[in-house]
């Protein structure tokens, strides 16, 4: 594992998954429900601390670095979203955890419900935050979406276009915006910009290759979805013109046989960052089998 000189605001741990994969991950409380937090595309565990400093009281709460991001291991992997699954369903494996309560936040979302729909067994509940996977895209939307990853314009690996994405992820201005850069550009420069450009790139076509909203009504488990209402990021402006996270919501939650759904007012694509408070008051809500006020 690389030096630790990137400070996360618990403990790091490290856990082998696999005889190639490493895992980093954070690990507070304890409680008889589990949350396992999943970042999103390029991200880091610590997107995830609001949430752990509140629910470690009454919860184990772990948050982890996917495979080729932070300080889990990288290599030359797939990063598709099965890859990403299974490394998830390895990894609760390996650390036996019961009654796990999933948590993904955009691209974790969909690992995550690839995950569910693999793996039922391994989870108890799902929630997903401002996810990615809800939408469905055509064929000629795909295609033209990785056109425009392979000329440039959907994605870069430079440090100015991740500044720009971590910035159009909140809905005003936030404090923890500019540390989330500085520490993600610090990992950009401790790996190669290679690694760093093809991880994220593979990830994106694992997006728009793997889709799973066609499967949302075969998954198992309760449901719920949480988007903020100015979230820019999701629904695809590119191809979506019409939908807003509200409608993905709805017609994700219809589609889904267990699931209810929040729209948080005032927040963008790290709702869970700019409203703590509420999203935190939601999760434990939900497993606690209490109603979910929208």
């Amino acid at each position: 594992m690389t030096r630790a000189t990137i400070q996360y605001p618990f403990p790091l741990h490290q856990i082998q998954v696999h005889p190639e994969i490493s895992i980093a991950y954070m690990d507070e409380g304890e409680g008889a429900t589990t949350f396992l937090f999943i970042h999103g595309l390029a991200n880091y565990a610590p997107v995830w601390q609001y949430q752990i400093s509140e629910l470690k009281n009454n919860n184990r709460c772990i948050a982890i670095d996917l495979p080729g991001n932070g300080y889990s291991s990288r290599g030359d992997y797939p990063y598709t979203m099965f890859f990403y699954a299974e490394s998830v369903a390895r990894f609760i494996e390996t650390l036996d955890l019961k009654n796990v309560v999933l948590v993904g936040h955009s691209m974790g979302g969909q690992v995550s419900m690839v995950l569910a729909l693999r793996y039922p067994l391994l989870i108890q509940k799902l929630i997903l935050i401002g996810s990615a996977g809800l939408e469905y895209f055509a064929t000629h939307e795909v295609m033209m979406m990785q056109g425009a990853l392979k000329m440039g314009t959907l994605f870069a690996s430079d440090e100015f276009h991740l500044k720009q994405a971590i910035e159009q992820s909140f809905f005003s201005s936030h404090n923890d915006s500019a540390k989330i850069i500085e520490q993600l550009h610090e990992f950009m420069k401790l790996h190669p910009t290679k690694q760093w450009r093809e991880m994220s790139i593979k990830s994106i076509n694992g997006m728009l290759n793997e889709q799973v909203q066609q499967f949302l009504p075969e998954i198992q488990v309760p449901t719920h979805i949480i988007f903020g209402k100015q979230d820019a990021l999701i629904p695809n402006s590119l191809v979506h013109f019409g939908e807003t996270p509200t409608s993905i919501a709805q017609k994700a939650a219809a589609l889904i046989p267990n699931a209810t759904f929040t729209i948080i007012n005032n927040a963008g694509h790290f709702v869970q960052i700019e409203k703590p408070i509420e999203v935190n008051g939601i999760l434990a809500s939900f497993v606690n089998d209490a109603k979910v006020i929208a």
